[in-house]
């Protein structure tokens, strides 16, 4: 592997100023809309209307509702689970929920235990945390080091045309996150897997911010690969639309011009702290690291 990344110039004051001031807009959260959402007696997710309102009125098993949250209840996980992907499927079949994607994400307790499986496009409407690889490409060139960036597609129904980290993709019910980092590394950019395998978690991050299906909330598993000079990634599942080597300023211009999806912003965003770029001093400093964590609780 080449040598570790070295930034000689950090961000000046005024664009990590400007920077705070997109990410406060970006993840902002109206908690008093926020309605804790209890499964089985555990803390999960959050309710906001519309969605508490179906949940309230579709629920087929014991419900409460009190000041303190929903309290939803089976008598066990699978029938809970059951409960809420039929739930869920019938707010798709009455065109409430779009987005279905016939895929699941695991529901995990404090301690990151899985509980259940639930389709994707569920969690957000009820508010349940999800996880995702993130990996920052960086490469070093005659003009210094640089960010591998996607482009993402047109096509895509999520955030079209918007910057992206080299990779970046949910981790499926069930899958480790080395195996979840293999194979999106592998599909979206055509990683080989020698490029990956020791590849260390850099950070946790936590994605948090409202969305009009509700509240996104996901830890972002957060990887850092150098790249040898002259690779070039080669998207493999039509997601990608094209990859960038772009210097610091060019990604910094990017960020403040809009052009970043949300958890793409965070995840570059983190190794910008890392590296330097953002002084440990500022303020976009202390929002950052305030994002860190070790688990999903």
């Amino acid at each position: 592997m080449s040598r570790m990344p070295s930034f000689p110039i950090p961000f000046a004051a005024q664009a990590c100023t400007a920077v705070l001031e997109l990410l406060q807009q970006r993840f902002a959260v109206d908690e008093a809309a926020c309605v804790p959402l209890y499964l089985n007696r555990l803390p999960l997710g959050y309710l906001k209307e519309p969605w508490l309102s179906y949940v309230l009125a579709d629920w087929p098993h014991r419900l409460a509702h009190h000041q303190d949250g929903v309290w939803l209840a089976a008598d066990d996980w699978l029938m809970l689970a059951d409960a809420l992907q039929n739930m869920a499927h019938g707010w798709h079949s009455l065109g409430y929920l779009d987005g279905w994607r016939n895929e699941r994400f695991a529901v995990e307790d404090s301690k990151g235990r899985a509980l259940f499986a639930l389709e994707r496009a569920a969690f957000r409407p009820l508010g349940l945390c999800s996880r995702a690889v993130h990996i920052n490409g960086l490469a070093e060139t005659e003009q210094g080091w640089c960010f591998w960036i996607a482009r993402r597609s047109p096509f895509k129904a999520v955030d079209p045309d918007k910057l992206d980290n080299l990779v970046g993709g949910g981790l499926a019910a069930g899958e480790r996150i080395a195996e979840a980092l293999l194979r999106e590394g592998f599909e979206e950019a055509g990683l080989p897997e020698e490029h990956l395998v020791g590849a260390v978690e850099q950070s946790r991050v936590l994605s948090l911010r409202a969305v009009p299906r509700g509240l996104h909330r996901e830890w972002l598993h957060v990887f850092d690969v150098v790249l040898p000079a002259g690779w070039v990634p080669e998207n493999q599942d039509g997601e990608v639309a094209e990859f960038m080597l772009l210097p610091p300023p060019a990604v910094l211009e990017a960020m403040l011009a809009g052009r970043f999806m949300n958890d793409a912003l965070l995840a570059t965003l983190d190794a910008c702290l890392r590296y330097g770029l953002v002084p440990a001093d500022t303020p976009l400093a202390d929002w950052l690291r305030r994002r860190r964590g070790e688990s999903a609780g």
